[in-house]
């Protein structure tokens, strides 16, 4: 055999060797990437994740209760309104007032201030009445503030557990091996963005259900105003 045979013998072996381990270097690939489970991910995001899920599930509670209860019709009831009515048209106002009193809606207390103060001038029961409906008000906003803060904090936290996880993971780079330093590296930087993401999973709903909450509560203000303001007329009226 000559030597020129020889030689292509020894490349094509040589090229049959190098295609053979970048086939399994690509068999291995896929293998690594399925490693990194939705557990695993949970695990390695460590207490910053467990905190971002723990105010996830406050979240949940809190948007439930505060989207059944904050209403126009929870806190404005029609038939609240219209009973205060026809008892103030009859010159029932203590009776209006003991109705209102036993009541905790926001127009009940507005309406229960304005006839406490009945037989007084028409400012002065307009101002019991501003007062009432100002810290009930501030109440409300107090009560969904709450979803706000959270949708707050939760992409810092996230963004805290990032940059923690990869301080981490270009520490440990200098211990591994040169050849799997980029493996590495993007495994870890993969696994410490989890923390971003639970948190921005947390806060975009936590932020959508308080703009929906923020304009409930804007319109209850405005129909208490507006039933105020005719309430102040009638119980001028009686005094009168």
């Amino acid at each position: 055999m000559s030597h020129g045979r020889v030689f292509a013998c020894m490349v094509t072996v040589l090229l049959v060797c190098l295609l053979a381990s970048a086939a399994q270097a690509q068999d291995e690939a896929p293998d690594v990437v399925q490693e990194l489970t939705l557990m695993m991910m949970i695990e390695q995001g460590g207490a910053i994740l467990w905190t971002i899920m723990a105010l996830g599930f406050v979240a949940f509670v809190l948007a439930v209760y505060l989207f059944f209860t904050v209403t126009s019709r929870r806190e404005v009831p029609p038939s609240l309104a219209k009973r205060a009515r026809s008892q103030v048209q009859a010159g029932e106002l203590r009776g209006a007032y003991q109705m209102c009193l036993d009541r905790d809606e926001l127009l009940a207390k507005v309406l229960a201030a304005g006839l406490k103060m009945a037989g007084h001038d028409r400012y002065v029961v307009q101002d019991a009445m501003e007062s009432e409906g100002e810290r009930g008000a501030t109440a409300l906003w107090q009560r969904i503030a709450y979803l706000n803060n959270i949708a707050t904090l939760a992409p810092l936290l996230g963004l805290l557990g990032t940059v923690w996880g990869m301080m981490q993971a270009f520490g440990a780079i200098a211990l591994n091996d040169a050849q799997v330093k980029g493996l590495t590296m993007a495994y870890s930087v993969a696994t410490a963005m989890i923390t971003t993401a639970a948190g921005l999973v947390l806060a975009i709903p936590a932020m959508a259900v308080y703009f929906i909450l923020r304009g409930r509560v804007t319109k209850i203000i405005a129909d208490v105003e507006a039933q105020a303001s005719e309430f102040v007329e009638m119980i001028a009226q009686e005094r009168e």
